[in-house]
């Protein structure tokens, strides 16, 4: 990334900078801030997002925020990045909130905790960045992005009370209790919210299975109904020379699972992010195919850095209903608002 200023100070004129635009070398992201072109090109919808979040930031000495912020600490994305990047200035007298062409430019009181550098770019925590992802998006696309920081140890609690009053603080609240780390992936966490909005009983996450010791972990365990749901989205089996054998090992898995007793619901990236009421019916017909037993199905709790361990009484789900309730306004999405 190039500053105009930072070349002039470096010694490279603006007499030079635009030679270089008109060869094809550099790009202009925004007034006065360009980068090499060749780089942009290789970059998605989510990349240039990224490049856009960062110019703006700099070009406004403020401190980047939101889904560009979050992209930073590797996080994933969900859905379509947002028109604009949105980046925050400390209150100060005289100075307002501004929708600009290139962005949001936001006022708030940011706590020095809060507030991080990343070489020149200012950036907010991970906590608020993650916070502000939530607040703003779709409930479930927010628990994507939370179930991933809590993962990494990044706690949104404490900014429940710092943001009590902003936009979408109900999602972040609902966000900040139900956050699972050992949901692994994206399409885990749009499985396991499919549960939450039809009101089934929960499944532990990445639980261990097996007759007399941990042999298989499982994205999704309900070891009272002897079921596990199980996401399709993270292997893509077309041009890759070992296709066969993802096949052939996932059959042998599922032989294996179902040796011990366990039926197993496969699912697609489509049916929780598209699909989820058709999703819903088919736990609907798991569930009434296979009611609650008086006895479950030996399982283990998988704890990060440890492996799997013997649950505690506080680790078993209910077999029944949760009566979680959704946060109002959990569908609405105003990453462009």
């Amino acid at each position: 990334m190039l500053l105009r200023g930072d070349a002039e100070r470096a010694g490279l004129a603006t007499s030079r900078i635009y030679p270089l635009i008109a060869s094809g070398a550099l790009t202009t992201v925004m007034p006065g801030c360009f980068a090499r072109a060749s780089h942009v090109a290789k970059l998605d919808a989510w990349g240039r997002f990224a490049l856009a979040g960062r110019a703006f930031a700099l070009s406004h000495d403020a401190f980047l925020t939101g889904w560009a912020a979050a992209m930073l600490c590797k996080l994933p994305t969900v859905g379509r990045p947002p028109a604009r990047p949105t980046a925050i200035r400390p209150k100060a007298p005289g100075r307002g909130s501004q929708n600009l062409k290139h962005g949001r430019l936001l006022v708030a009181d940011i706590p020095e905790r809060h507030r991080y550098r990343r070489g020149q770019l200012r950036v907010t925590s991970p906590a608020w960045s993650v916070a502000d992802v939530v607040r703003t998006t779709r409930l479930p696309d927010g628990l994507v992005v939370a179930d991933a920081a809590a993962r990494n140890n990044i706690e949104l609690g404490a900014l429940v009370s710092l943001m009590n009053r902003w936009p979408g603080i109900a999602k972040l609240r609902w966000v900040a209790e139900y956050a699972e780390p050992n949901a692994e992936t994206p399409i885990e966490s749009l499985g396991r919210f499919t549960f939450y909005e039809y009101d089934f009983p929960l499944p532990v996450a990445n639980a261990w299975v097996g007759r007399d010791r941990p042999e298989w972990r499982v994205d999704g365990l309900l070891p009272w109904h002897w079921w596990v749901k199980e996401g399709d989205g993270a292997v893509k089996y077309n041009n890759r020379s070992d296709a066969s054998d993802i096949v052939r090992k996932q059959n042998d898995r599922e032989y294996a699972l179902r040796r011990l007793g366990l039926e197993v619901l496969r699912y697609r990236w489509d049916d929780v992010y598209h699909r989820r009421g058709d999703f819903a019916q088919k736990i609907r017909a798991m569930f009434r195919e296979r009611p609650p037993r008086k006895e479950p199905v030996r399982w283990w709790k998988e704890v990060p850095g440890v492996g799997p361990v013997e649950p505690k009484p506080e680790d078993w789900p209910s077999p029944h209903p949760t009566r979680i309730v959704l946060p109002v306004g959990w569908r609405d999405d105003l990453r462009d608002s």
